[in-house]
């Protein structure tokens, strides 16, 4: 066995080394030569990466601490990329997952790792010509209308469900009503624990739930999707090789797919509400990339849908997003993680329910 980080902050803070090469000894072989580290820009769940031998995986476990266990489900995102396996989405292979805490101090699942680059940090220099920014908005939304499309009986989703009866398990295996309502307590349980006022969120929250669309009917949907969730070739012709992070998954509304994306496109800087990069890649303000309207439309001539309601799905977008940045700001005033970035949500997340007040009275039209 090769060694791997054990100083602090390094790998074995996350999970215990010696338990971790067991299991995956036992799955995949003595590897000759074996690393894990942490890997930084994982947000939600604690994310490392593991060689082993020539192979490359990705190893994933819940948050330290300060957050509830359902809401960074590791094992619902295993599941869904098993059922996925059949499909030709570019998404992990699913390798390992345990859920006995005493073999490596915590759970954890481990997938192959997919070549390519997330777009998180910037676009490539590559990238700079209008053609291939062009590129780049019309892969993403002609997987996401992959996604959209998969025959959900196939996958045998529509009879197992993904998840228990959470924000974060059933917010995608409900109805609007149901995701909304538990996206609202969730926000109330992290506000009075991050003892602050947030002003604007409770009318947000009322406005939403007042004005759920009809029902249009549900596909799969990712629950998540946004360009730093993606992974594309470094090279040009960009091209969009890999689809990560499916712990909000399963089975809803594809229009909410829609305005999680379009809620995170920016067309200007002040649109991104001072949220540090690692939560909003800002790059598509450039010339050259798609407009928000650009991709509704090569959305709607590709799935044949017509985007409705569009204030309703971005602003959803935008208190889910208020929601889950609330509970990471929680984390930091509890010590619970050391990521600067977390502190920055002070302002970010009342200027991004302010921005969603902003959508729902018209003010930022798509």
């Amino acid at each position: 066995m090769t060694g791997t980080e054990t100083e602090p902050g390094g790998a074995s803070r996350y999970l215990d080394t010696e338990g971790l090469y067991a299991a995956l000894a036992e799955t995949l072989g003595e590897p000759g030569f074996w690393a894990l580290s942490p890997h930084e820009p994982g947000l939600g769940n604690e994310t490392l990466f593991l060689v082993w031998g020539d192979r490359r995986f990705v190893v994933r476990r819940p948050p330290l601490a300060g957050a509830p266990a359902d809401a960074h489900d590791v094992f619902r995102e295993f599941r869904l990329l098993e059922a996925l396996e059949w499909t030709d989405l570019p998404t992990p292979h699913p390798v390992l997952a345990v859920e006995d805490e005493s073999v490596a101090r915590a759970p954890f699942t481990v997938v192959e790792r997919l070549d390519g680059k997330v777009l998180r940090h910037g676009e490539p220099m590559a990238y700079v010509e209008g053609e291939h920014r062009r590129r780049v908005g019309e892969g993403l939304v002609d997987l996401l209308a992959d996604v959209h499309a998969v025959d959900v009986a196939e996958t045998g989703l529509a009879d197992a469900g993904t998840g228990g009866d959470t924000a974060a398990s059933t917010a995608l295996d409900s109805g609007l009503e149901a995701r909304i309502r538990e996206w609202r307590e969730r926000f109330v349980a992290y506000r009075e624990q991050t003892d602050r006022a947030v002003p604007g969120a409770g009318t947000v929250g009322e406005w939403l739930a007042a004005n759920v669309p009809d029902d249009r009917g549900r596909t799969l949907v990712h629950g998540d999707y946004t360009l730093d969730n993606l992974k594309f070739t470094p090279e040009t012709p960009p091209e969009l090789v890999g689809v990560l992070d499916w712990e909000r998954g399963g089975l809803g509304d594809p229009l909410a797919d829609l305005g999680r994306l379009l809620a995170f496109w920016f067309e200007t800087e002040a649109e991104a509400c001072g949220l540090p990069w690692e939560f909003a890649p800002r790059f598509t303000t450039r010339e050259g990339y798609h407009s928000r309207s650009g991709l509704v439309e090569r959305y709607e001539a590709t799935t044949g849908r017509t985007f409705t309601h569009d204030r309703f799905y971005r602003a959803l977008a935008m208190f889910e997003a208020a929601t889950v940045f609330e509970g990471y700001y929680l984390r930091n005033l509890t010590d619970a993680s050391d990521r600067a970035g977390f502190g920055d949500l002070e302002t970010a997340v009342p200027a991004l329910v302010e921005r969603a007040g902003r959508v729902i009275d018209g003010e930022e039209p798509l």
